[in-house]
């Protein structure tokens, strides 16, 4: 069955074999929000492969039956996808594709992982009142990336709070794993984020195994760190950080 993905917000791929990223979007957004790091990044000599997390880039409505199991195993796919495609694997996440790419760390063998604006637990407001809305309230929709309402990204302009609630139980079990990963790592964070705690950020430097890690608080931008205007903020500390393991032709990591 051929999906229909949103105008701008297909799947893509950028070169084969060799180095390779596999780059994943964040929750309601689409692969355009990483296609700028991609496009730097296959500049640098990597290839990369951005799929689309399951129930994305295609119709709101598909959002509201995708759950948990569904996320964790289309990202397994994409692995799988990338390793088919690249010789050496690394992998970048925005936001719950950055939660993803951890799970995917915890799970399997990577050259390197990059984190930016990634959730392992959500403002504590937010994270309580979720479970008990849904209860009462699990199919009305309400607004949802507002970069995407701007027109400046390619993605859902609702979800329902069904929805919001899956993501909840991704992050609970994505967190708890965090010591399972030990391939190198460079977390990203905006101290502006509105949307994801930075204390998110210290809970996976802290909270992974990785002998080389590093953590880079950037106090300007905001969440959505992966296109312009925020992107020059952290476009050479992503790329210097893939390269320089690339040089040193360090084996993959779990």
């Amino acid at each position: 069955m051929t999906v229909r993905y949103l105008p701008g917000g297909e799947p893509f791929v950028l070169g084969d074999g060799g180095p390779g990223v596999l780059a994943m979007h964040g929750f309601t957004g689409s692969p355009f929000e990483v296609r700028a790091i991609s496009e730097l990044l296959h500049e640098r000599g990597f290839g990369v492969y951005a799929p689309a997390l399951a129930g994305h880039a295609t119709a709101e409505a598909d959002l509201d039956s995708t759950t948990a199991e569904d996320y964790l195993r289309a990202a397994g796919q994409a692995y799988e996808e990338a390793s088919w495609r690249f010789e050496r694997v690394y992998v970048l996440g925005l936001s719950m594709g950055g939660t993803l790419a951890l799970h995917l760390a915890a799970t399997r063998q990577f050259y390197g992982i990059v984190t930016i604006s990634a959730p392992v637990f959500l403002y504590p407001m937010v994270g309580m009142s979720v479970p008990v809305i849904e209860q009462w309230m699990p199919k009305v929709r309400m607004p949802a990336n507002f970069a995407a309402w701007q027109g400046n990204v390619v993605g859902y302009k609702s979800m329902t709070i069904a929805a919001a609630k899956v993501v909840v139980e991704v992050l609970d079990r994505v967190r708890t794993d965090l010591h399972r990963v030990t391939a190198p790592l460079l977390v990203i964070q905006s101290t502006r984020d509105l949307t994801v705690p930075v204390a998110s950020a210290q809970t996976i430097y802290d909270g992974a195994s990785s002998a080389e890690k590093r953590l880079d608080l950037v106090d300007a931008g905001s969440h959505l760190m992966t296109i312009e205007p925020h992107l020059s903020l952290i476009a050479e500390n992503v790329a210097a950080f893939l390269s320089g393991i690339e040089s040193k032709g360090r084996p993959a990591g779990r």
